[in-house]
Order: C-alpha cells, then structure tokens, then sequence
C-alpha cells in the first residue's frame, strides 16, 4: 500500500516551523504525499481541532517550494461550501506551482454552521458538489464553456489559462453515506473513506463495491488516524462516529494493515496529530513507525 501524512495545518500544534518539519520527515520517509485538512471558519466549542486552521489550498503552495518529490493534495475539501470556478484556479496555480503533483479528495462536509457562515446551502451541498467536480473537470480537460443551474454558474468562451501541469487530476469523494459511494463510484477517481473498526469497514467496503459494476474496479484510499503514544486502536470522532487508529500496540497495527489490505484498500493517508495537539517529535515518531510497517 502507498501512503500519505497529513500534515499538521490544524489545532494547537500548527505552526508554519511545524508545517515544514512534518512535511519535510514524511517526504524524506518515502511517503508518496502530503496532505492538508480543510475547514475554513468553524463555529466556537465545535468539538473538533479545526477552530485553529490554516487554509488547505494556499498551505499546499508553501509545501510546493519546499519538497520536491511528493505529491500534495486536500483531505477532504469541502468544495460545495466554495465557489468551484474560483477552486478550480486555485488548483490549477497549486499543480504549476508544485511541476504536476497535485491531487485532491472531496466530500459533501458536515457541519451545518459553517456552511452557514460561508453564505452557502447545506441542504443542497450533495448536487453543488456534484456539479463542482464536473466544472473543475471541464476547466482541467481546457472547456470553455459551462452551464450549471445549482451552482448558478454559467460561462461561454472563458479563458482558463494558464493549463494546469497534468492532463487529468485524480480526484478522491470522501464519505461513508450511501450518496457518497455513488458519487465515488459515478464522477471520482476512487473512494476515500475514513477507517471505522474492521467488523464495521467490511461491511462498508461491500457496501461499497456492491453500488454499481464501477465500483468493483474503483480503487480505496482511506484516511486513519496515528498516535503510537495510545495503547488502544478505538476510538470516536467529533461526530460520534466509532474509528479506529493505528496506535503504540505493533502487532494491533499489523493486524490493521494486513485487514486492509485484504479488503482492497490501496493508499493510506495517515493522521499523525488527529486531535491537533501532537507535539512535532509524536509526529516524526509517527511517521517513522508508519514508514517501517508498511515496507
């Protein structure tokens, strides 16, 4: 399995020296990418570590000029929160600036306030990211012209200039819904869900595969948490939602893997600081036992 790290642009730890550091050690680990979270203004005592964040797209820039070899990308970016013309030249900047390594995983997102704060629909966010992964193709392929009736979007002969590096970007649909699957089977490039105790995944990834013929050939990229200072492999979301990580327990997580792989499961993308607060040196530890399990 190929992996990725996230690196640390989120919660009490997140500092630009930590930024560098993290991406750097990952990078020199042999990780295939590097990936930063996404939120953007996030309501008081949400619960979660993204109160303190900083933007996932223009962070990837920075990361650009300071390694060389690994592929960046957004974990997961609410794009139906944003305006997708405006992300889509964004993306292109960040793929020149980086000589065509960017990738990207998106997802419907979750919290209703934020949405909210951003002036956005959550009621409608499923069709708005649908219809924003289809405009970000159109510019990507060098289209010109675009109707959208959900987005309120519609151009003709624009000029989306200049082309990003790469031909075709790979995009992952993040979520474990049913809505979800189908959008990662239909528009995605793969499937990008966060890692739930193996009993439970199994039955999600036959779910999954089950959705539609497409699906059976549709790779899956998951996103799990790391902590070898934790002795247990569980534990809960801010949502509630029962996950599991890779912890301080070798044979526990060797188990974890090998069930991973066995399910199909092709990329890692690994969460070094999942509740914003690892120091830089839990971080490298991390990234160092990850690098070891999976070669």
């Amino acid at each position: 399995m190929k992996f990725g790290v996230c690196v640390p642009n989120y919660g009490e730890s997140s500092t630009p020296d930590a930024l560098r550091a993290i991406a750097l050690e990952a990078e020199h680990a042999g990780c295939d990418s590097l990936w930063t979270t996404d939120h953007v203004l996030m309501p008081r005592n949400s619960g979660t570590p993204y109160e303190r964040i900083f933007d996932s797209v223009t962070t990837l820039s920075h990361l650009a000029a300071i390694t060389k070899r690994a592929n960046l990308g957004i974990s997961s970016l609410i794009t139906a929160m944003r305006n997708p013309v405006v992300v889509a030249k964004q993306l292109a900047t960040i793929d020149n600036l980086s000589n065509g390594r960017l990738m990207l995983a998106t997802s419907a997102g979750w919290n209703e306030k934020e949405f909210t704060h951003l002036g956005s629909n959550f009621h409608n966010r499923g069709r708005r990211l649908d219809a924003s992964i289809r405009l970000i193709r159109a510019l990507w392929k060098g289209e010109t012209s675009f109707k959208s009736r959900i987005l309120g979007i519609e151009f003709i002969d624009a000029v989306f200039e200049p082309r990003p590096i790469q031909k075709q970007l790979s995009i992952w649909v993040g979520g474990t819904s049913k809505a979800a699957m189908k959008r990662a089977t239909s528009i995605g490039d793969a499937w990008h869900p966060n890692v739930q105790p193996l009993d439970q995944f199994t039955k999600l990834v036959a779910d999954f595969r089950s959705i539609s013929p497409e699906a059976k050939t549709k790779e899956i990229c998951v996103r799990i948490a790391i902590n070898t200072n934790e002795d247990q492999s569980e534990y809960k979301s801010p949502q509630g939602e029962r996950r599991i990580m890779l912890s301080g327990d070798e044979a526990q997580n060797k188990k974890i893997l090998s069930g991973l792989e066995q399910l199909g499961v092709s990329y890692i993308v690994a969460v070094p600081s999942p509740d914003g607060r690892a120091s830089v040196s839990t971080q490298v530890d991390a990234i160092r036992t990850l690098s070891k399990l999976l070669q």
